[in-house]
């Protein structure tokens, strides 16, 4: 009977001691994971737009119908532009566009947030926002070490940061 204890005794010291370090590998799986959805909707969005011949923009909403400035973490939602107006103002969606993909909000209460509220891709694939834009996604704890990030150049092309982020 005391060796039962004395094995079970080691088992929860042994169990409360890898905890946090269990805690954060599910952090940082949770944002790996997360950040992969954002990479695959901007190669959706590149995609559609080059097969379309026509601008695609991606933008917040957290109904799936409209633009929503600082709603990221909510949800987005993939659309042709079939007016043109997508101009990086909230709100944009109208009648004549046609919603592509409507993304739900992110799980494990993470933030996402974006240097821009709409981002757009043009017939060649190209970035039709201009410049560099960010991507960042911080863990609800706001461990650095698990925030991702993806950086868009002129080209179009996101591509992932994983170190020197700041939640």
């Amino acid at each position: 009977m005391i060796e039962l204890l004395i094995v079970v005794a080691m088992i929860g010291i042994l169990a409360a001691l890898s905890a946090p370090a269990f805690q954060d590998t599910i952090e940082a799986s949770n944002t790996n994971s997360q950040i992969k959805v954002m990479l695959t909707t901007l190669n959706l969005a590149r995609s559609e737009a080059i097969k379309r011949g026509q601008d695609v923009s991606i933008c917040a909403s957290d109904d799936g119908a409209d633009c929503d400035e600082d709603a990221w973490s909510e949800g987005w939602i993939v659309f042709v532009d079939n007016n043109g107006d997508a101009d990086g103002t909230a709100g944009s969606v109208d009648g004549g566009d046609e919603i592509i993909r409507v993304f739900d909000a992110l799980g494990a209460a993470s933030t996402l947030t974006s240097t821009t509220d709409i981002y757009s891709y043009n017939s060649l694939g190209f970035s039709a926002t201009g410049g560099n834009q960010t991507f960042l996604l911080c863990p609800d704890s706001g461990n650095a070490a698990n925030a991702r990030s993806i950086d868009i150049g002129p080209s179009g092309r996101g591509r992932r940061v994983e170190d020197g982020l700041a939640c």
